[in-house]
């Protein structure tokens, strides 16, 4: 496990340093955020798939509620982060290898979460589709004010003869700009004059090729989540050596905590928001959106 997070650390930095340069500084317009990770009914994929909605809903409220007193009230949204586009080791019935989440349960959620404030993160494994194709059939969900999307290329095996979970896939800058191109064409074809989020998963440098080319639009708020688990001393060494001041300044940071694998303790609120230290160090440059799985 350190070995992984050392490699993420060297590895993402490089990443986040060629988008720094490719980007106009344009700071980030997300406040706060903190997400439950998971499947719906999948007790293995996350804390989501544990509880119903109205069990799960206080659970998430009480955590972004940590936040909010010890940033003086500050506001927290609270977040269903939801796996939609599922990587399957079976093709399924359209070969892709992605069974999605029917649209009656992603609704359950987003109606949910208009009624209590909170957001509904849409999350895309890929299989055998390409970035664009799997973002298409969620685009409409956009018009749902509460509601954002995530990417993950983990299980891409598109023009591969293997599976999901065979190889690591990866996805490149451009095709992160034509999931951003899309979002804003159909934000501006539906009048949604709402500031969406895209979240991109990544822990090797090799999930997303030519970085460089990676742009900045002007209504979506592009996050790196940027996770591992171990130690919280190395998770806030690594941490730190990805985002500077420089980078915080155009790609908002992500921050995973995992409720079971972080070890020998999970990180408190105030070591997540760089308020107290981690043994010797703390984080210098707090993330603006926050998940647990």
């Amino acid at each position: 496990m350190n070995i992984y997070i050392h490699l993420l650390l060297v590895i993402a930095s490089i990443f986040i340093s060629q988008i720094t340069i490719a980007q106009q500084a344009i700071p980030p317009s997300t406040d706060l955020m903190v997400g439950f990770y998971g499947r719906p009914g999948a007790v293995s994929l996350g804390v989501l798939g544990q509880y119903s909605i109205e069990d799960l809903m206080p659970k998430i409220k009480a955590k972004a509620n940590e936040y909010a007193q010890i940033t003086g009230n500050q506001k927290i949204t609270p977040a269903f982060h939801i796996i939609y586009g599922l990587a399957t080791y079976d093709p399924g019935k359209d070969n892709d290898y992605i069974t999605p989440l029917s649209d009656g349960k992603v609704m359950q959620y987003i109606n949910a979460g208009k009624a209590s404030g909170f957001a509904v993160i849409i999350d895309l494994q890929l299989g055998k589709l390409s970035p664009l194709e799997a973002v298409k059939p969620v685009l409409p969900y956009l018009k749902h004010e509460n509601v954002h999307l995530a990417i993950d290329p983990e299980f891409e095996v598109n023009n591969l003869e293997v599976p999901p979970g065979k190889v690591i896939g990866h996805i490149s800058g451009d095709e992160i700009n034509q999931i951003q191109s899309a979002m804003t064409k159909y934000m501006t074809e539906n009048d949604i004059d709402t500031t969406k989020i895209l979240i991109v998963h990544m822990f090797r440098k090799s999930m997303v090729n030519q970085p460089e080319t990676v742009k900045n639009y002007d209504n979506i708020d592009l996050i790196m989540n940027l996770d591992g688990h171990g130690s919280p001393q190395l998770k806030v060494d690594i941490y730190n050596g990805l985002y500077s001041k420089s980078a915080a300044a155009s790609v908002a940071g992500g921050f995973k905590l995992f409720f079971l694998e972080d070890k020998p303790s999970m990180m408190t609120p105030k070591q997540v928001l760089g308020m107290e230290n981690v043994g010797k160090t703390k984080i210098k440059i707090p993330p603006r959106y926050i998940n647990y799985q």
